[in-house]
C-alpha cells in the first residue's frame, strides 16, 4: 500500500514508523528539514521537503497513485486542505487530523466526503468517547482499525503497577523499543483535561490513554499495563 503522510511531527513520525514496519510504501512530507532528516536516517521511507498544500509537492509525492493520504500537521486548516487537494489529484482515500470537534459532530450534515475528506480524526474526541465507554463497561469487544488492521486504536487506563507510570513518552519508547505504539491523547485522572502528549509528557497513574499501534501491539501493551484493553473500530 502506498501511503503519504503530511506532517513530520511526533504523530506523523510515529505513524510513518508504525506503517513502515508493516512493509507499507511511505512518503513523509514536511517543511522542517531537521525533522525530515531524522525520519530519513531512522526509517525506511521516502521524505520530501516542502509544503504539503502545494500541488507541485503532492505531484512529486505521486499522490495520483496513492492508496491513502494522512494529514497530521499542527494546522487543522492545512490538514483539511491537503486532503481536499489529494483527493482531487487522485488519492483513493484521505484522513485529516482536526482539533475542532464540531466538524466530527456535524460531518454528515456538512458532507466532508463531498470535499474529498474520507475520515476526520480528533485525539480529543477519541479520548472523550473512550472514557465515556469505560464508565459503562469493563472491556470492549469492538476494534478500531485503519486500513484493514494496518493500525489499531486502543484505549486503556494505567494502574499504579504499570511499567509506563512515572516515565515520559520518550523514556518509554527507549525502554520498550520493541513496542510499536504512539499515544495520541491522555485524559488525566481527576481532571477534565485532555492532553495531547509530546515527548516530555509523563505517564501518571490513573491516566486514560488512547494509543495507536501496529497490529499485534495491543497484546504487548496489555502485558505491560495489566489491563483489559478497549479496542475501537475505525
Amino acid at each position: 500500500m502506498k501511503i503519504i503522510i503530511a506532517g513530520a511531527g511526533e504523530v506523523g513520525f510515529h505513524l510513518a514508523k508504525l506503517l513502515s514496519y508493516e512493509s507499507q510504501e511511505i512518503t513523509l512530507i514536511d517543511t522542517d528539514k531537521d525533522s525530515l532528516a531524522y525520519a530519513d536516517n531512522h526509517l525506511d521511507i521516502r521524505v520530501i521537503k516542502g509544503d504539503a498544500t502545494s500541488i507541485a509537492i503532492l505531484k512529486e509525492s505521486r499522490v495520483e497513485s496513492s492508496d491513502l493520504v494522512i494529514a497530521v500537521t499542527a494546522s487543522e486548516t492545512t490538514n483539511i486542505t491537503v486532503c481536499v487537494l489529494a483527493k482531487q489529484l487522485g488519492s483513493k482515500r484521505t484522513i485529516a487530523r482536526i482539533s475542532n470537534t464540531e466538524f466530527i459532530h456535524h460531518k454528515d450534515e456538512v458532507g466532508f466526503t463531498k470535499f474529498g475528506i474520507d475520515e476526520l480524526i480528533s485525539p480529543e474526541a477519541l479520548a472523550a468517547s473512550e472514557i465515556e465507554l469505560s464508565l459503562k463497561q469493563s472491556s470492549f469487544n469492538d476494534s478500531y482499525e485503519f486500513e484493514n488492521g494496518a493500525l489499531m486504536m486502543i484505549g486503556l487506563t494505567l494502574r499504579s503497577s504499570a511499567s509506563f507510570v512515572g516515565k515520559t513518552v520518550k523514556q518509554a519508547a527507549k525502554i520498550f523499543p520493541e513496542l510499536h505504539f504512539v499515544p495520541i491523547a491522555i485524559q488525566r485522572f481527576g481532571t477534565q483535561f485532555t492532553i495531547i502528549p509530546r515527548g516530555d509528557t509523563e505517564f501518571k497513574r490513573g491516566d486514560h490513554i488512547v494509543f495507536v499501534t501496529s497490529k499485534g501491539g495491543e497484546d504487548e501493551l496489555c502485558r505491560l499495563t495489566g489491563n483489559q484493553i478497549g479496542l475501537l473500530k475505525m
